[in-house]
């Protein structure tokens, strides 16, 4: 209880500070510096456990946006009541829509879907390729700084849902969630 509690009060207070953030910025006369553009770079998430990743992220004018991200990483897992790490991968694709825009930064809300599957082994049991989904909703933040405007730095945080099939394996990265990532602008 008390670490979902935690949990709560930090994403209100990243929110808080996002949101802040974004509404401050500087609002030149001009267009966004990521307007219409498509990026590539690197997205890291931390879900209970720490994956990389690699995203394509591109905008839509000034307000729409989307992403695919490609993670890799080890996880935490309980297999009954055994506690064990697995490898996982993860595909995730997001839509955002951009509530604030300023001239180099933007302030964001949207939702998210990914797909991923698992491999490890307890005493006396392997298993292979078990697969899940993550449904899910978030909030973010993407700027750059004007002397270098082609490269843009995000932060997201958000809250995941799991579906998956195999009622003795639990999977620990749902719940509250944040990704942040860097991305070169073409």
């Amino acid at each position: 209880m008390k670490k979902r509690f935690f949990s709560c009060v930090v994403m209100v207070t990243l929110m808080v500070f996002l949101s802040v953030g974004s509404v401050f910025a500087a609002d030149e006369a001009g267009k966004n510096f990521i307007s219409n553009k498509v990026g590539v770079g690197y997205q890291g998430m931390v879900a209970g456990s720490f994956l990389n990743g690699i995203s394509v992220r591109g905008w839509i004018g000034d307000r729409v946006g989307l992403e695919g991200s490609a993670f890799l990483g080890r996880a935490d897992l309980q297999a009954g009541s055994t506690d064990i790490k697995g490898d996982l991968w993860q595909i995730e694709a997001k839509a955002m829509y951009a509530l604030v825009v300023r001239n180099y930064s933007k302030f964001y809300a949207g939702g998210k879907i990914g797909y991923g599957q698992v491999d490890g082994s307890v005493p006396g049991d392997k298993f292979d390729n078990k697969g899940f989904w993550t449904p899910g909703v978030f909030v973010g933040a993407e700027w750059s700084f004007p002397q270098l405007p082609e490269v843009g730095f995000n932060f997201d945080v958000g809250y995941s849902g799991m579906i998956y099939d195999n009622n003795d394996l639990k999977i620990n990265i749902d719940g509250v969630n944040a990704t942040f990532g860097i991305h070169y602008y073409f």
